[in-house]
C-alpha cells in the first residue's frame, strides 16, 4: 500500500525505522491527509526532516472517531515511548541550525544561542545526532561555505575540491548565484520538498538548454539526494492481534524514557560478587541483548586482590577489568551497567565508568530488601509489576546464579582430595 491509498478516516499511525523500531506515533482525523503532510508538506520544520528521513514503514489502525484515536494514541505512546514523541514535546536549551542570512555569503552553523537578529534559526534539536545528520546532508547538497570568517581572494580550500563548498572566497561563485543556493537550503530546512524539487528541476532544464551540462548534472545529484531523504515508504494496516501486542508495555522502551537515553538499550550487563567470609571471592557478568540473556557473552572473574570482605572493592575490580578490556579491544560498550545493591553500589560503578570517561553509560542498581531500583542516585518510579522491574530482577537473579555457581565450583575443587600418586605403595 502507498501513502495515496491510506483511508480518509480517523485512526492512529506509527512510523518505524529500518530496524523496525517505532520512532513516532500520531493520531489523525484523516489518516491520508495527516500522514502525507509529514512527507513534503510546507509547514514542516528541520526536526521533521530528521524524522521522516528514517521512516521505512508506516503502520496504521482505524478508529471509530477522533476521541477513540486519542485514547489509543496515548496508550501506544505510554507503552513504547517513541523518541520523537518525547523530543517534539521537550524544547529545552537544545541546539539549533543557524543560517547567517545577514552576511554577504551566509553559512550554515550549529548554535545553542539565538542572539543574532540577522540570522534564521531552525530547531531546536533534542537529539544531537539528528542535528548533525541534517547539517551533513545540507552541507553535501547545498555546499555553503564552511569557514568561520570569510576572507576573499583566497585559494580554494579542500572542501571546494571535494565538492562540499562553492568557494566564494576564491571567487568561484558570485553573490547572486550563491543566494540561490541559500534560498534552496531554506526551502529544505522548512521541509517544503515539493517547492524545492520544482525549483531545482526548472533550474536543471535551464542549464541543459544553455548547454551547461556539468551544472545540470550537479543539480540532478541534488535532486537524487533530496529524493533519498524523502523515500517511498511501505504502508500496512494493523490487525487486532498485532494491536494487542503493541498495547503491551515494552520494558526497553520504558527504560529509554526513564533514563532519558536516545534509543532503546540494546545491551545491558549485570554484575554480582560471591564469596564466604572473603574466601575464594569471585565475580560474574551476565549480558542481556535486546532484553534477553546472551549466555555466550557471560564472563566469570576470580578476585585478584588480597582477601577482603569489602564487596565494593571487589565490585570495583571486576567492573574495571571488564570495561578496560572492552575499551582496549574497541568492543561495544553496554548502554546500561546493572549492579546488585543500592545507592552505594551504584556510586561505585559510576566512579569506574567516569574513570573511562563513559558518562553516557547509565548505571542501575537494585536494592532487594526495599525492592527499589536506583539510577543516578535517584529512585526510578517503577512498580514491582512493571516490565522494567521484572527485567532487572531477572538480570539480578541471573548474575547471582552465575556468580554463586562459579564460587561453588571453586570450593568443591579445593575440598576435593588431591592424590598426586594414585598407586598404593607397599
Amino acid at each position: 500500500m502507498k501513502l495515496m491509498d491510506l483511508p480518509r478516516k480517523p485512526g492512529v499511525y506509527l512510523f518505524m525505522d529500518n530496524s523496525g523500531e517505532i520512532i513516532y506515533i500520531g493520531k489523525a482525523k484523516s489518516l491520508r491527509e495527516r500522514v502525507r503532510s509529514h512527507f513534503g508538506g510546507s509547514n514542516l520544520n528541520s526536526r521533521h526532516i530528521a524524522m521522516v528521513s528514517q521512516v521505512k514503514t508506516v503502520d496504521f489502525v482505524l478508529a471509530g472517531n477522533e476521541k477513540e484515536a486519542l485514547i489509543l494514541e496515548e496508550k501506544l505512546i505510554k507503552a513504547h515511548s517513541p523518541r520523537y514523541n518525547i523530543s517534539f514535546r521537550d524544547d529545552k536549551s537544545y541546539p539549533y541550525l543557524e543560517v547567517t542570512t545577514g552576511e554577504k555569503f551566509p553559512a550554515l552553523k550549529i548554535t545553542r544561542k539565538r542572539n543574532n537578529g540577522n540570522s534564521l534559526y531552525f530547531g531546536p534539536f533534542p537529539n544531537v545526532r539528528d542535528l548533525r545528520s541534517v547539517k551533513k546532508t545540507a552541507d553535501r547538497v547545498f555546499q555553503l561555505r564552511k569557514c568561520r570568517k570569510l576572507k576573499e581572494n583566497q585559494r580554494p580550500c579542500l572542501n571546494h575540491q571535494i565538492g562540499r563548498c562553492l568557494s566564494p572566497c576564491a571567487g568561484k561563485v558570485n553573490e547572486k548565484e550563491y543566494s540561490e543556493y541559500v534560498n534552496e537550503l531554506l526551502l529544505f530546512l522548512k521541509g517544503d520538498q515539493k517547492k524545492l524539487t520544482e525549483k531545482l528541476r526548472e533550474k536543471m532544464e535551464g542549464c541543459k538548454n544553455s548547454l551547461e551540462y556539468e551544472k545540470a548534472a550537479q543539480i540532478r545529484d541534488q535532486l537524487n539526494e533530496i529524493k533519498r531523504i524523502f523515500p517511498a515508504v511501505n504502508v500496512r494496516k494493523i490487525n487486532k492481534k498485532k494491536l494487542e501486542v503493541l498495547k503491551k508495555a515494552d520494558p526497553l522502551a520504558q527504560l529509554k524514557h526513564l533514563l532519558n537515553i536516545p534509543q532503546k538499550p540494546q545491551i545491558i550487563e549485570g554484575f554480582d560478587i560471591s564469596h564466604i567470609s572473603s574466601d575464594m571471592a569471585v565475580g560474574s557478568m551476565v549480558c542481556f541483548k535486546k532484553g534477553k540473556p546472551d549466555k555466550k557473552s557471560y564472563r566469570r572473574y576470580r578476585i585478584k586482590q588480597e582477601k577482603t570482605s569489602d564487596d565494593l572493592k571487589m565490585l570495583k575490580e571486576v567492573l574495571y577489568r571488564r570495561i578496560h578490556r572492552l575499551t582496549r579491544e574497541r568492543k561495544r560498550i553496554p548502554e546500561i551497567i546493572f549492579v546488585d545493591g543500592g545507592k552505594t553500589q551504584g556510586k561505585t560503578a559510576r566512579k569506574v565508568l567516569d574513570s573511562f570517561k563513559l558518562k553516557h553509560v547509565k548505571v542501575v542498581s537494585l536494592a532487594k530488601k526495599s525492592r527499589t531500583i536506583y539510577s543516578g542516585g535517584k529512585k526510578l518510579k517503577v512498580s514491582e509489576e512493571s516490565g522494567v522491574y521484572k527485567l532487572f530482577k531477572r538480570i539480578d537473579d541471573e548474575a547471582h546464579r552465575f556468580a554463586h555457581s562459579y564460587h561453588k565450583k571453586r570450593r568443591e575443587k579445593k575440598m576435593k582430595p588431591q592424590n598426586k600418586n594414585p598407586e598404593n605403595k607397599k
